[in-house]
């Protein structure tokens, strides 16, 4: 296969400055340079006044939840809400419901730019859609159980799960022959949040990674109500559980944050992927500061809840690895990161251009463990990139001028190939 050249106004690297009329030269799946641009010939593709940037990098998603789109407003509190998802996310939902919301949810992703995804999900159906996914893929399982008294009952839930990420696992293990023309694809676990995991749980979860090593995820201090939860063990949260008939009365509650709680079950030693983070205190970003920890923040999600402004500047000068999710389509507009990054310069013109990027590409791909080959527009890395209209092309600054106006991606390559555009 011959090697292609995309010429334009900017290259922009993440991991390094960008480069005026920069060129990206790729044979294949791969980038074999990265540079200034040569002279006009046959084989170089000028796509004039636009940016380049490496594909971006959605850290957090629950894309089974696509089908929620528009249709789970927010009543008042996070409480209501779960339970107007639950409602639409009934057991009896049928899996070709949540295999066609998952491929939705793709695509959409795709068309935004996005070319690697950390999703949620449950079971079969989701592994299965991970699977044949385009897009680059870490699929996290979801794990539940809440209350010592069942312990058992979660135990054998749990082993359900991860069964089927050790049947995916070795699923991958086995298609590595030619594995890099297509997607990169992972699997690993999610014990879902404090609140709906037993203390009991969480450490038999912990215990089993510090075994297999699969990447986890988990939803950590994301409203007052799990403040509330695991100081005493009384609110909302506890009354939802009740009225599930998830709640037996032998929960003890910790006493502590829930930053504490994580670094007391050791979920905090196995570099998770902490989605939300919205409520924690001085002590807590020591904590995280001092553990292997990756933080996904979601900044329209955090926003339809009115949640306290989040201290993710405070996180990054603590040297704590901050990336970008989008949450779901039941709490968010869209599946796009570059919306996310772009609201979020709205929101809060403090930080550099340069770290917001770096947020929604690298950031994310280091939280999922696929640094090596995604998430910056470097030799030896995936041609995976996005092209985006410049603003204006007198710009000084593109990472800027892409983050300050409004227009869409024009093309999306994914190892090399145009996908969307």
């Amino acid at each position: 296969m011959s090697a292609t050249a995309l010429k334009a106004r900017w290259v922009i690297p993440a991991t390094l400055p960008p480069i005026e009329d920069g060129m990206v030269v790729f044979d294949g799946h791969r980038i074999i340079e990265v540079g200034h641009a040569r002279g006009p010939g046959p084989a170089v593709v000028d796509l004039g006044d636009v940016a380049i940037v490496p594909g971006f990098v959605n850290a957090h998603t629950h894309l089974e939840l696509t089908f929620c789109h528009h249709r789970v407003p927010f009543r008042g509190t996070f409480v209501d809400w779960v339970e107007d998802v639950v409602a639409l996310h009934s057991a009896d939902l049928p899996d070709e419901t949540l295999r066609n919301a998952i491929r939705e949810g793709f695509r959409r992703s795709l068309v935004a730019g996005v070319t690697t995804v950390g999703d949620i999900g449950y079971g079969p159906p989701s592994a299965e859609e991970w699977l044949r996914s385009r897009v680059n893929v870490v699929g996290f399982l979801e794990i539940l159980g809440m209350g010592p008294r069942r312990f058992e009952a979660h135990r054998q839930g749990f082993g359900v799960q991860a069964a089927l990420c050790e049947e995916v696992d070795e699923l991958i293990r086995r298609d590595r022959q030619g594995q890099a023309l297509r997607a990169i694809k992972r699997v690993g676990l999610s014990p879902h949040a404090p609140y709906s995991v037993d203390t009991l749980l969480f450490k038999y979860v912990v215990e089993y990674l510090a075994l297999r090593r699969f990447p986890v995820c988990t939803h950590l201090a994301e409203t007052l109500e799990e403040v509330r939860f695991l100081t005493d063990g009384t609110g909302p949260l506890r009354d939802l559980l009740e009225r599930w008939n998830r709640w037996d009365g032998s929960f003890e509650p910790p006493g502590c944050s829930p930053v504490e709680y994580a670094r007391r079950v050791g979920l905090l030693q196995h570099r998770p992927v902490l989605a939300h983070v919205n409520h924690v205190g001085t002590r807590d970003l020591e904590t995280l500061a001092a553990s292997t920890c990756h933080v996904a923040f979601c900044p329209r999600t955090h926003h339809f809840f009115g949640h306290a402004p989040h201290r993710y500047r405070e996180m990054i000068d603590r040297g704590i690895n901050v990336c970008i999710g989008t949450d779901s389509l039941a709490s968010n507009d869209s599946l796009s990161v570059l919306e996310e990054l772009r609201f979020l310069r709205a929101q809060d013109p403090r930080l550099s251009a340069g770290q917001l990027l770096k947020m929604g590409t690298i950031a994310g791909a280091y939280a999922l463990r696929l640094d090596a080959d995604v998430g910056s527009i470097e030799v030896g890395k995936q041609a995976d990139m996005v092209v985006i209209p410049l603003g204006h092309r007198d710009a000084t600054d593109p990472v800027e001028d892409i983050l300050s106006h409004d227009r869409s991606p024009s093309v999306v390559y994914l190892r090399g190939s145009r996908v969307a555009g």
